[in-house]
């Protein structure tokens, strides 16, 4: 099945694109589908949002504009055409 990711800040400029369409296994959470996503743009884009084999703490992850705990993306299953937005926070002042 089709996703969709919506990319912001570092994460487009390795992308290139503001949304990626991933094909996913039905039945994927949402962390499957962002491995996938790492797995397709490699390295650098796993160094962004990896350390120690979790996504890092400052980014917020959203499914269908909804903010997903970043402890439930491992048990939270997608549908079909849903969009997961990978959203860095932003400081500043």
């Amino acid at each position: 099945m089709i996703v969709n990711i919506q990319c912001f800040g570092q994460v487009r400029s390795i992308t290139k694109e503001a949304i990626v369409a991933l094909e996913v296994p039905i039945d994927s959470t949402i962390s499957q589908a962002i491995d996938l996503f790492v797995k397709k743009y490699g390295e650098e884009l796993e160094k962004l949002l990896y350390r120690e084999g979790k996504l890092r703490d400052f980014y917020s992850i959203q499914v269908d504009r909804k903010n997903v705990d970043n402890d439930k993306i491992h048990e939270t299953v997608l549908t079909l055409e849903q969009t997961i937005s990978v959203i860095p926070f932003v400081a500043g002042g």
